[in-house]
């Protein structure tokens, strides 16, 4: 037996339990609001959001009622306001359409259509009730892959951003470096660093007309890796040190350069450099999925302020101050 409503869903749409549950029975109607040419009663009010209401007004007092009231209505607007975009589009969803839809979720929950039913009965969700909220949600998948989905595109480099944002990092940058180390004489003064500088230059200049680096580094090289022919391996970003670690990541591959440090001048030249994104690739989904949804639901509520400033719209319940819950919350 499924528990909830909230695990029935289809591919096509989630059918979560809706925001607001329906009203145990209707109140006498008056006109709560008019959009454009259509009418919202009062009882379209309630039985959207009768337990939305009262749970507002257990919490805050009866004051609560006209604003949470007026929640629920601006839901109703927005509704409206969809629904017409959806008839000048042509988008409606048919009788046909939402059967399909019922009975997909019914097969992905090992049950029948009378099963989902009995289901939701004992739930306390009438059946005519669920099927106008699952029409309403069919309608919305519809309007948003034709109005809302075109406005959204993801780059790769708001991807890079929101992942650096969550903690994540981009990946290991490496490069693969060669060096001669010229030692600058202890205690030698500026003497001693002009000396190890000109033969640094001397080194460089060898390279750069073309003598092999491992014979320029037998030559000239006063540190370890004179021995293997200049060679100082594969580094990360980040494990040399600093003076190294900087001019060496932002090195042009096959140009050599100098780097001088207290102790020594280094000429350097980077035959290769790497970066992995593999991070970036192992999430890349779920994080444009979340992107995604987010950039939706602010295109729908830009949508919607657009909307209602070109509708003509016509506010009659009393009460409304702007204060209260969100329908959301």
């Amino acid at each position: 037996m499924v528990g909830t409503l909230a695990v029935l869903s289809t591919a096509a749409v989630a059918v979560p339990v809706p925001a607001f549950a329906a009203a145990p029975g209707r109140i006498g109607d008056r006109v709560a609001a008019v959009v454009n040419d259509d009418v919202i009663t009062l009882s379209e009010v309630y039985d959207l959001g009768t337990d939305y209401i009262e749970d507002a007004v257990t919490k805050g007092g009866e004051a609560m009622r006209h604003p949470a009231e007026h929640a629920v209505l601006e839901r109703l607007i927005e509704r409206r306001l969809v629904e017409q975009q959806i008839a000048t589009l042509k988008l409606e969803v048919t009788d046909q359409d939402l059967d399909k839809a019922i009975d997909d979720l019914a097969r992905r929950n090992g049950l029948d259509r009378e099963g989902v039913k009995t289901e939701l009965e004992r739930q306390g969700m009438a059946w005519d009730v669920y099927r106008g909220e699952l029409r309403e949600q069919l309608r919305d998948m519809k309007f948003q892959q034709a109005v809302l989905r075109p406005r959204v595109t993801i780059t790769d480099d708001e991807l890079r951003d929101a992942f650096l944002r969550t903690g994540g990092s981009l990946g290991t940058e490496q490069a693969t470096v060669q060096g001669v180390v010229i030692a600058v004489a202890k205690e030698g003064g500026e003497a001693a660093v002009a000396a190890a500088l000109a033969r640094a230059k001397e080194a460089q200049a060898k390279i750069e007309a073309g003598t092999p680096f491992a014979e320029v580094a037998t030559a000239y090289d006063d540190g370890p890796t004179r021995d293997a022919g200049g060679e100082m391996g594969l580094f990360d970003r980040g494990q040399l040190v600093p003076a190294l670690d900087t001019p060496v990541f932002a090195a042009e591959i096959g140009k050599s350069f100098l780097v001088q440090t207290p102790t020594a001048i280094f000429v350097l030249r980077v035959t290769g450099k790497t970066k992995s994104e593999a991070g970036l690739d192992a999430v890349r989904e779920k994080l444009t999925e979340q992107i995604f949804e987010t950039r939706m639901e602010q295109e729908k509520e830009r949508w919607y302020q657009q909307a209602r400033r070109a509708a003509v719209v016509r506010v009659l319940l009393p009460g409304g101050d702007g204060k209260g819950p969100s329908p959301e919350g």
